[in-house]
């Protein structure tokens, strides 16, 4: 038995440079002094923003990570597709 898969290659290489896109440019996060009120507020947003970095750093790793494999499925998909139609105009035989 045979089961069809149809991929758009396109579609996945459109969510691959998204994600690519979404995932640059991100600027450090700092506190103006002054900004947020007294010297306590700093200390605790600076507290929170080196525990938040880390995290950060990994959805960010993991993002680039998933638009990589995004890119790499649509060549590998592509480039089954292309050897699948070799066959047939090479007069290889098929198995249905």
């Amino acid at each position: 038995m045979s089961t069809k898969v149809k991929v758009d290659t396109a579609q996945l290489r459109v969510s691959a440079r998204s994600l690519h896109e979404a995932n640059g440019g991100r600027k450090a996060s700092s506190a103006v002094p002054g900004s947020l009120g007294d010297a306590r507020a700093v200390a605790v947003f600076e507290q929170f923003d080196a525990y938040w970095r880390s995290g950060l750093s990994n959805l960010s790793s993991g993002v680039d990570s998933l638009s990589t494999a995004l890119g790499s499925a649509a060549d590998v998909y592509e480039q089954r597709d292309a050897k699948s139609a070799e066959s047939f105009t090479s007069g290889a035989p098929h198995a249905f």
